[in-house]
């Protein structure tokens, strides 16, 4: 009998450390894993952050340096605008842009010509389609109204925004 306790009582204690460290060595290791992926998650949102500031700081810069002769939407193009990675990044530097004192990129052809959930595909549309020069003239105006035939948006009811920009493109 003191043989069997002898030999069992030190093989139960080495079993149960083995089920303690089996059961409780993941959560160290899934922290770890967690701590990694928060880093490498906080260090994605501070790039696209710095993206989305790079896009309005040079939107601004063209804007001011440029005045009345050029229209935020141009100046968007200008700064890249296609390069960002969503309609809510588009989103918020046509939102910088307008809070800082310019017209917004999109006014007269959102939400009617071009939806905002389509606002990067947009700017990629104008940035690289055939013929459309969307830095300057009135060829990103014309691109809206053949967006939304082609996708099968209705013609929206009131135009006025659609032909007030049309006449301050024309008269600049």
């Amino acid at each position: 009998m003191n043989a069997f306790i002898l030999v069992m009582v030190p093989l139960l204690a080495g079993a149960g450390v083995f089920l303690v460290r089996w059961f409780v060595s993941p959560y160290p290791i899934y922290m770890q894993i967690r701590r990694e992926l928060d880093t490498l998650t906080d260090a994605k949102q501070d790039e696209r952050a710095k993206a989305v500031e790079g896009c309005f700081e040079r939107s601004a810069a063209v804007l001011k340096q440029h005045g009345s002769v050029l229209l935020p939407f141009h100046a968007l193009s200008r700064a890249e605008g296609h390069r960002l990675e969503s309609n809510e990044e588009v989103a918020e530097v046509c939102n910088l842009i307008h809070g800082a004192g310019y017209d917004h990129p999109f006014e007269g052809i959102s939400p009617g010509y071009v939806p905002e959930k389509d606002w990067l595909s947009f700017l990629k549309y104008v940035k690289h389609g055939p013929n459309i020069d969307p830095e300057q003239g009135r060829d990103y105006i014309d691109a809206a109204d053949r967006w939304r035939q082609d996708h099968g948006y209705p013609l929206p009811p009131d135009d006025a925004g659609y032909v007030s920009l049309v006449e301050r493109t024309l008269l600049r």
